[in-house]
This record gives structure tokens, C-alpha cells and sequence, in this order.
């Protein structure tokens, strides 16, 4: 067993509700891979504490440094432990909002009339933590040492963030060049033209989201990993709105980039059909499914919800998906007849 604990900076401001959202999804997804921990945030500054299985521990790690959220992601110390620290997981956060201090696992670290944590020298992992519960803004790890981070990934973290707060009208080399700190030269050194920094941001915010959930198609089906992936989107309203964006420029052969589009989306329809073979060699779905028209469903399913979602305030696209998935799956277990409930007459011409 691991105790790694890492420091880190967010690449933009996260509000009260994202960090509610952060902390329910983290402690399921933590729960579901064995993880305990902390995770406490203090203005851009961020401390982690990861415990569990080794090889467990290190993955979490890698998916953190995938996170656009965070930058320059520093491990402070990586011990071999008897036993957890922290035999739960929560999150610690200043809230505006005194309701957020309700939210189960939120941990009130930063009230100042916490008394000093009495198990401080138990162990690093605690003596780091109650440091920085005194020292939160301190230099534990140095934005300015962002100058050293790869310049790629910086320009890519800023381009997200600009996406995040301004959508893609607003997206330009010079935006995103002001956003990380950076000449627009610089910027244009990496990425030549607007559209080769778009196609490298959404792949980089793209894979953030979807990685962590790509062992669900092995581990439990197909269809559970799509109800992941529209469940961690729908956290991410402005990933969403730029994949309908790029979905619909695809579409048109005439923007820049089309092709690139259309050609990841082919690829992702032909992981799930892929993915669905499986499930039908393995037993997951029944054999009078074809992967094939079985892609072609649940992609319309998906990709619908996703946008209807963005039109319609009030739409759960995650339960609507389970709804019509569960049906969609007794109909895959039914033999193929061909409908005649649109046969409807037509008037004779006079």
C-alpha cells in the first residue's frame, strides 16, 4: 500500500457547484477503485493525498495529470505505508456558500478555529496536509515554476480554459496566448493556425474526460461506459458545447478541419461497434444483436441526449439515456420484424 501526495495549480477558477460536483463524482470514482485520501484546495493552489494499492495509486496519479483542471503537478512523496491515514476520501475548499459545508465528505479544513491536527507527525502525508492548512497560499509549489511545465501542455491548458469561459466564437492564438502567459509567436511556434489548436484541445480535453472510463467497456459493457461518459460530459457543459460545435463542423467540407472531425467521431463509433462485439462474444448482450445497427442506436441515443441537453434547461440526459438504453437492449434480445405503423393510407389524386 501507497501513500502519495502531490501538489498542484488550477488553469482557471472552479465555483462552489463545481467543486460539489468534484467531490460527489471523486468519492464514487475513488470508492470504486479502492482510493482514499484528501484533496484540499485553497485559491489556485491545490494538495492531494492518494492512499491505496500501489499500481492503483499510480494510475490515479496519471489521470490527474491529464485533468485540464490542474497544471503543474508535482509529487511530493510516494511512501510505502501499513495503513491509511485518511480511511475515507473528502475535499476541503473555502465555499462562499455556508450549504456547501454540508455536502457529504466536505472537511471545514481552513476554519480557523480547527485545533492542530494531534496525528500531524504520524505520518508525511499528514504532516503536509496540516502545512498546508496553515500555509495555503505559500509557495509548496511555485506558479511561477509553470515556466518550466511543457509549453505545449500549457498552451493546450489555456485553451481549454479559454473554452471553458468563452466558448469557441471567442477562440483565437491571441486569446489563448494571454490566457497561459505567452507570446502569441510562441503559440504560433506550436500550433501554425487556429485550427490545429483547436483539433489538439479538444483531443487533450477529449481523452481527460474519456480515459479514466475506457476500462469500464472491458470490466462491465459498452453501455455502462457510455452512461459514464454522458455522466462526467454532462460536468463539463462547455466540453459539451464544443464537441456539438466540431460535430456540426464536420459536417461541412468546406471548414477547416472537417475532415479531422469526422474521421475521431468514425473512430469513436468504431470503438463502441467494436466494443459491442464483445459484449455479444462475452455474453453481455444477446447474440441477436448486431454490433453494427446496435452502434448506429446507441450513438443516436448519445449524441442526441448530448445535444438536447444543451437546448432544453431541464432535460436529465443521464436518466433519459438509462430509460431508453434498458428498452433499447430488451428490443436487441427480439428478432428484427419490420414495423407497419406508419403504413398509412394515402388519398386517391382526383
Amino acid at each position: 500500500m501507497r501513500s502519495l501526495v502531490y501538489t498542484s495549480t488550477q488553469t482557471r477558477p472552479i465555483s462552489d457547484s463545481e467543486l460539489a460536483q468534484i467531490l460527489a463524482v471523486g468519492r464514487e470514482k475513488n470508492t470504486r477503485m479502492g482510493v482514499t485520501g484528501m484533496l484540499a484546495h485553497r485559491d489556485a493552489n491545490c494538495i492531494g493525498i492518494i492512499e491505496g494499492e500501489d499500481d492503483v495509486v499510480h494510475e490515479r496519479l496519471e489521470q490527474i495529470r491529464l485533468d485540464p483542471r490542474h497544471t503543474n503537478v508535482r509529487v511530493l512523496c510516494d511512501d510505502p505505508v501499513q495503513q491509511r491515514s485518511f480511511p475515507d476520501w473528502s475535499m476541503a475548499f473555502q465555499p462562499l456558500d455556508p450549504l456547501m459545508r454540508e455536502v457529504p465528505g466536505f472537511s471545514d479544513l481552513f476554519d480557523t478555529q480547527r485545533p492542530t491536527d494531534a496525528e500531524a507527525g504520524a505520518s508525511r502525508a499528514r504532516a503536509l496536509l496540516e502545512w498546508f492548512r496553515k500555509h495555503p497560499l505559500a509557495p509548496l509549489t511555485s506558479q511561477d515554476s509553470a515556466d518550466a511545465e511543457a509549453p505545449r501542455t500549457r498552451v493546450l491548458n489555456g485553451a481549454i480554459a479559454v473554452l471553458h469561459d468563452a466558448g469557441t466564437v471567442a477562440f483565437s492564438t491571441e486569446a489563448v496566448a494571454e490566457q497561459c502567459g505567452m507570446r502569441v509567436t510562441e503559440v504560433e511556434g506550436l500550433f501554425p493556425n487556429r485550427h490545429a489548436l483547436l483539433a489538439a484541445t479538444v483531443e487533450r480535453w477529449s481523452l481527460a474526460v474519456s480515459a479514466p472510463l475506457l476500462p469500464m467497456i472491458t470490466e462491465r459493457g459498452t453501455v455502462a461506459f457510455l452512461h459514464a461518459l454522458l455522466a462526467a460530459h454532462v460536468e463539463e457543459p462547455g466540453l459539451m458545447r464544443l464537441l456539438a460545435s466540431i460535430l456540426g463542423a464536420a459536417t461541412d467540407p468546406t471548414v477547416d478541419g472537417a475532415d479531422y472531425y469526422r474521421s475521431a467521431y468514425l473512430q469513436f463509433r468504431q470503438t463502441i461497434r467494436t466494443a459491442l462485439a464483445a459484449d455479444v462474444r462475452d455474453g453481455r448482450e444477446p447474440a441477436t444483436m448486431d454490433p453494427e445497427r446496435g452502434a448506429q442506436q446507441l450513438l443516436a441515443l448519445y449524441d442526441g441526449l448530448r445535444l438536447q441537453a444543451l437546448l432544453t434547461p431541464d432535460t436529465d440526459p443521464v436518466d433519459a439515456f438509462d430509460r431508453a438504453a434498458a428498452r433499447m437492449r430488451r428490443g436487441w434480445s427480439e428478432q428484427y420484424e419490420q414495423p407497419t405503423y406508419w403504413d398509412i393510407p394515402v388519398a386517391p389524386s382526383r
